[in-house]
């Protein structure tokens, strides 16, 4: 019942993730702010950063613990995890440039929610700017 709960919860939390962020939601990276573009950070962005990633996570997982299949559990969790990582470093890159200090303040205040992953590291410095300007 726990694992269905999880795998049934990861799907929730990512449709809900699209449906919260509607038109600033892209299955790809973005590297130039559109003019329309919003940080989005109620609803299941509230919980955390990147809800679509976290609910694919516990997705993937979920599935192969349901399945029983002890080796696809491990390579899932595994393979999610480093692809996550690698994708949300590099997004949130382009969202510190977009959205500056509101994105600092942001991160500070809201997790990943995938264990291990904490996103771009920013420098003390450049965060202290970046807040600063946003003031």
């Amino acid at each position: 019942a726990v694992v269905s709960t999880q795998s049934t919860g990861g799907d929730t939390i990512r449709k809900l993730a699209m449906i919260t962020a509607a038109d600033n939601f892209d299955h790809i990276v973005q590297d130039t702010k559109a003019s329309d573009h919003r940080l989005v950070t109620h609803g299941v962005y509230s919980i955390s950063r990147h809800p679509s990633y976290m609910g694919w996570f516990y997705w993937a997982v979920a599935t192969q613990l349901l399945l029983c299949n002890p080796v696809c559990t491990c390579l899932y969790a595994y393979a999610a995890w480093k692809f996550f990582s690698e994708r949300i470093e590099e997004e949130e890159y382009y969202l510190l440039q977009f959205f500056r200090g509101d994105y600092v303040h942001y991160k500070e205040t809201v997790g990943v929610g995938i264990p291990g992953i904490r996103g771009y590291e920013i420098a003390s410095d450049l965060r202290d700017q970046m807040l600063k300007k946003n003031e």
